[in-house]
């Protein structure tokens, strides 16, 4: 299948957004927090599927569902926080206030 078919999908029940690729699960694990914020923890891309853009596209897909839902974040995930570092200006709304990359 090819990659650009793939959409990453929300998990709420495992609190994480998922994308499947090859038998294989890429995934940004999440923490709701009492105002209804998500806390990203961690992002996991297998290693049969590093180096083929599927970090960058799990992490735009997840911001991008989180904007479109009106959610603010908190970025604790270091590959979460640099991929915001780059795209800043794109993201910029979505982030909790005080958040500080």
């Amino acid at each position: 299948m090819d990659l650009a078919q793939l959409k990453t999908q929300v998990n709420q029940e495992e609190n994480r957004f998922e994308l499947q690729f090859d038998g294989s699960l890429a995934k940004i694990d999440f923490k709701k927090g009492s105002k209804g914020q998500y806390y990203l923890i961690h992002t996991e891309v297998p290693k049969l599927l590093e180096n083929k853009g599927i970090g960058h596209k799990i992490v735009r897909e997840s911001l991008e569902w989180i904007e479109q839902n009106g959610i603010k974040i908190v970025p604790l995930c270091p590959f979460v926080r640099s991929y915001l570092r780059e795209n800043l200006e794109d993201y910029q709304g979505i982030l909790e206030e005080g958040t500080k990359l």
